[in-house]
């Protein structure tokens, strides 16, 4: 075995334990992990491995280590008190209140207290989502139980504060019973549903499966080609594939087909329209069993992609014998990819049901089986399996009423006691029944059960016979508790009414990707309720009584001649030796009700296979592979194609690959952009890792996306990049005097109170009217496209844009779900802007790669560059927008009128709301003009008296070169402004109401204009102020200035008349 290196990717560890081999671990945490901070010691990702087992082993662990740690941390924070109500969520007294039998298998259901989860918004909360791991424990975590959510029904939960949950591995366990208050434990920072799949999957690989061992085990890579091209068989057509991109002047035909294998054409690059780079991809994925293909934003990736999933499918259909499985990272790119091969491939299926594309879900693989009628033996073998599962209900539902009933029935007492002893017992109640014996039966086994009833209580002395059993069980809460607890939340503050969830619904996309949940599943349920608490052991209830009861032999005593309190405690261990007999059975039948259910999956696995056969392509997410491990080692694909290949940690398209067939494999890597940042081992993809070991690989190298003004930006993280030379004759952009600019601001993001999600109402209200201006300028709506990294702010972008008629078809979107996508012209609001400097997404290069690489003709991005400069990548980026000329970043932005075409430069919402003029002015605010007008004229009450004189540029303007802030004002705030913007403003939405609305700076197009930006006031309107520009040694006033003068002269004359009458 390879040496181990004593790590691990816990922070707090106590202690390293020896970790066993990777089949005999457990995937659920120990205990010893959870309560000891104990961490298994786990090997290095090395590059390069000697044997399979350490390639697995290292993996696995690395994987569960991954989701683990943040479980382990969390729960100590927990126990000492410190944990975070964002990442960490804890539910206390959570009960047991039913089983579910349903098409997975046994469900508990659970209820937690309304008072704690009642001011959660469910439709935005990532709050026990399907999937989420949690820790149930009764005694202080001394001990532990883990499930997962299986559904959270919106309805149930906000009604009865009750979801489903499931345990990840065992169908029952008999310490998750009513009447017992557990605390519950979730961290919603991992999602343990994507990691179970996957672990499994690792989990059931043998050796011996393990692909392409040359490649990914040995120091020097093999470039050996696809097992299924031979020598005699290499001659491929590619008339098909390159028929689109043939020049239309070439003097030479590009060549239909050729050996492979051999040297190809020369004339290829003479006749076709493509980069270099691109046809040297092609050519490296058709003659490599492991192709790897890397490239910027821009330069062909999916186009490449596409280019050799048809030369594959041309060329090897005779020969191959199963689909080509296409592995996407997520949901978005899945589709983006499957549509471009379904125009030139009809027989396409997606797996998986979280598409958004309508024509995927035409071909989701539901919606097919739905379209064929199914045949007759499929029928007859799932009315088999569901009568015997509806027969396992019935025995299901008959032991749980017994378990739950506290009263002991006839039938119950005839089968603990003997023939002897029932006779016996009878024969006392008639004795003791004396005069009133008539009626009753001779025979004692003629005695119903209403009669019983009447003995029991003649001989407990009670009118309730329930309440004997009342001290083994202990107080209960019953519906006065649960009305107290309905109570105490009425109270509480809504302190989560504003929750959302960061823009992280791509990372859900990929580890959600299940099909039929949540509201889809409630069909064909059994529920069974359970009301009453379930028994202690006898053991259990033995150590808490006097030794009188304690010795108590009920079998050899006279029962009616035995004092009450013994007769009650004899009652009790009937009930104890009743309710034990049924529990013990409910194992079993949770065992047997799991195996039909994994009957009826292979039943429906085995049809939805015979379906798959007859595609060409199937196409699902990575944590889709994970799930359908055993649809995809029946199916046996020949090539798998990764695109993201570098987003996808090595475990997870390892599994896909492993299932391929072992004649013939081939597998592509597509690699999107840079990798995301890494900081612990198990984050290094297999994709990165074959690259670092000097794996044959090829980079594109010329993008067509982007024009020039725009690519450059990105040229410290790809240097080499060079663009096509048509990018550099894209149009002019409309309505704005510049290709790419940074349009800087000061205002602070909104308080987002117990949000995880960030939204900045400055920058919403300044995007929605220059949308307005874009469309008025020229552009169709589906032209433009707004992004932000912060689902909060992409809610409130569109829920201003969509207001206005002329805006609402312009599309609003985060930034992950844009990845692969572009249009002509880029919005972006970069949200953050705070008083920490954190930059959360902002600090992440992934995510600015993506955002920064979307436009094809213009980009403008808005926020606080005072945030940004101590990032390296961001840095660069502004100081390249500061070197162009003219200035691609300012404190104003450059807006070009449409029919006069003249320049305004504007830095609010109001400024942008003037130059569209009243029809188009209204674009979010929230302020009637009456109301903001007299709230801006007070907020500058007396500031006019304090300093007159800060109006022009002089000491007040912003020092861009120098990095330096600093701010005036025309209404008169002086050098403060900026201070003023960053401590005492009111944080919240930023009104953009037309109440003495700052005049667009009207100059016209100069080269020697001197552009400096200086610092804006607050766009509610106190004061408008547009900052006085000097030239040539003399200060320009702006109309805005003297609205501004003239306006704090009001105030000044209303303050004196004020004062007169008090």
């Amino acid at each position: 075995r390879a040496p181990k290196v004593q790590r691990s990717a816990a922070q707090d560890y106590t202690e390293l334990m020896e970790a066993d081999y990777y089949q005999d671990m457990p995937i659920l945490p120990t205990s010893d992990e959870m309560l000891s901070q104990c961490a298994f010691e786990i090997q290095e990702n090395m590059r390069t491995y000697d044997k399979c087992e350490d390639y697995i082993q290292t993996h696995f662990m690395l994987l569960r280590e991954d989701y683990i740690e943040p479980l382990r941390a969390g729960i100590k924070l927990y126990m000492e008190g410190r944990h975070s109500p964002k990442d960490l969520h804890v539910y206390t007294n959570v009960k047991v209140v039913g089983l579910l039998s349903t098409h997975e298998g046994l469900v508990y259901r659970i209820q937690l207290q309304r008072s704690q989860i009642r001011s959660i918004n469910w439709e935005k909360s990532k709050q026990l989502m399907y999937g989420s791991l949690l820790c149930l424990s009764e005694d202080n975590f001394h001990t532990l139980i883990w499930a997962t959510v299986w559904r959270r029904d919106e309805g149930l939960i906000a009604s009865e504060g009750q979801l489903d949950v499931r345990l990840p591995f065992d169908p029952f366990d008999d310490r998750l019973s009513p009447g017992k208050t557990f605390c519950c434990i979730e961290n919603v920072t991992i999602y343990f549903e994507a990691y179970r799949h996957v672990l499994c999957a690792l989990q059931a690989m043998r050796p011996t499966d393990v692909p392409f061992q040359h490649t990914l085990l040995t120091p020097q890579p093999d470039p050996t080609p696809p097992s299924f091209l031979k020598a005699d068989n290499d001659m491929f057509h590619f008339q098909n594939v390159f028929e689109t991109c043939e020049k239309p002047d070439s003097k030479v035909q590009a060549p239909k087909s050729f050996k492979v294998l051999q040297e190809w054409p020369h004339e290829l690059m003479e006749s076709l329209d493509i980069d270099v780079s691109q046809l040297e991809a092609i050519k490296h994925a058709m003659t490599h069993n492991v192709a790897l293909i890397q490239g910027p934003p821009g330069t062909g990736k999916t186009w490449v992609g596409l280019k050799i999933v048809r030369a594959i499918l041309d060329n090897t259909r005779n020969f191959r014998h199963s689909p080509i499985l296409v592995v996407c990272y997520t949901n978005h790119a899945l589709d983006q990819f499957l549509e471009g091969i379904y125009k030139f491939c009809g027989r396409v299926a997606r797996i998986g049901s979280r598409s958004k594309s309508e024509e995927m879900q035409q071909r989701n693989l539901k919606q097919l089986m739905m379209e064929v009628q199914a045949s007759r033996e499929y029928l007859h073998a799932r009315r088999a399996l569901n009568e015997r599962r509806d027969t396992l209900r019935e025995q299901l539902a008959k032991v749980l009423a017994d378990v739950d009933r506290h009263t002991m029935e006839l039938i119950d007492v005839q089968t603990t006691m003997s023939e002897r002893q029932f006779e016996e017992f009878y024969a006392g109640y008639v004795d003791y029944m004396g005069k009133d014996k008539r009626g009753l039966p001779e025979d004692a086994w003629d005695v119903d059960d209403e009669l019983w009833e009447k003995m029991m209580k003649e001989w407990l002395d009670t009118r309730d016979i329930a309440k004997i059993a009342a001290p083994l069980v202990g107080k209960q809460a019953g519906p006065s508790d649960a009305k107290k607890d309905k109570d105490e939340g009425e109270d509480e503050d809504d302190a989560n009414d504003n929750e959302e969830e960061e823009a992280e619904s791509m990372r859900l996309d990929r580890q959600l990707d299940v099909e039929a949940q949540d509201g889809q599943r409630k069909t064909g349920d059994f529920i069974a309720e359970l009301k009453n608490a379930w028994l202690p052991f006898e053991e259990d209830h033995l150590e808490k009584l006097k030794p009188e009861l304690r010795s108590l032999s009920w079998r050899d005593e006279d029962l009616w001649r035995l004092p009450l309190a013994l007769r009650r405690e004899t009652y009790r261990r009937w009930l104890l030796e009743a309710h034990h007999a049924a529990r013990e059975l409910l194992p079993e039948l949770a065992r047997k009700l799991e195996r039909n259910a994994e009957q009826r999956a292979a039943l429906e696995r085995d049809r939805k296979l015979a379906m798959l056969q007859e595609m060409e392509v199937v196409g699902m997410t990575t944590t889709a592979v994970s799930k359908y491990q055993q649809l995809l080692k029946e199916l046996r694909p020949e090539v798998v194609i990764v695109e993201e290949a570098a987003e996808v940690l090595e475990a997870t398209p390892a599994d896909p690959a492993h299932r391929a067939h072992r004649r013939s494999s081939a597998a592509s890597a597509l690699h999107r952009g840079l990798p995301a940042v890494k900081v612990l081992p198990p984050d290094v993809s297999l994709f990165e890792r074959l690259i670092k070991n000097g794996a044959a690989h090829v980079t594109l190298e010329q993008q067509r996306r982007m024009h020039p003004k725009i690519s450059m930006l990105m040229k410290p993280l790809y240097p080499a990049l060079r663009d096509h030379p048509s990018v550099s004759e894209y149009p002019e952009v409309k309505g704005i005097a510049s290709r790419c600019f940074f349009m800087h601001h000061g205002y602070f993001e909104d308080d987002e109170g117990e949000s995880h999600s960030k939204a900045n109402s400055f920058e919403a209200n300044f995007i929605a009217a220059l949308v307005a201006h874009l469309v008025k300028s020229g552009y169709d709506g589906d032209r433009i496209t707004v992004l932000s990294p912060y689902l909060g702010q992409v809610r409130l972008l569109k829920d201003m844009i969509r207001r206005n008629p002329l805006t609402e078809e312009v599309p609003v979107t985060a930034v992950d779900n844009f990845q692969g996508e572009e249009n002509d012209i880029i919005v972006i609001s970069l949200v953050r802007s705070n008083r920490t400097k954190t930059m959360g997404f902002l600090a992440v290069e992934n995510r600015i790669n993506v955002a920064l690489t979307r436009a094809r003709h213009g980009m403008f991005i808005i926020g606080n560059t005072d945030m940004l400069m101590g990032n390296k990548l961001w840095s660069s980026i502004i100081h390249t927008l500061e070197c162009e000329t003219p200035r691609g970043i300012g404190h104003k932005m450059p807006l070009i009128e449409p029919e006069s075409g003249g320049i305004f430069e504007v830095k609010s919402a109001d400024d942008i709301s003037l130059l569209l003029g009243d029809e188009d002015a209204d674009v979010g605010g929230n302020s009637s003009p009456s109301q903001q007008k007299v709230a801006d004229r007070w907020a500058n009450l007396g500031k006019d008296e304090e300093k007159p004189e800060s109006r022009g540029k002089g000491r007040h303007q912003r020092d861009w070169d120098n990095g330096q802030s600093k701010g005036g004002n025309g209404a008169g705030n002086g050098s403060g402004n900026d201070k003023w913007r960053a401590e005492d403003k009111p944080r919240g939405k930023v009104s953009n109401s037309r109440a003495a609305p700052a005049a667009a700076s009207a100059v016209p197009p100069s080269n020697d204009e001197d552009s400096s930006p200086v610092a804006d006031a607050p766009s509610t309107g106190d004061g408008a102020g547009g900052e006085g520009k000097k030239k040539k040694g003399r200060a320009k006033q702006q109309p805005s200035d003297f609205l501004a003068e003239a306006q704090g002269h009001a105030v000044s004359l209303a303050c004196q008349a004020l004062c007169s009458l008090c």
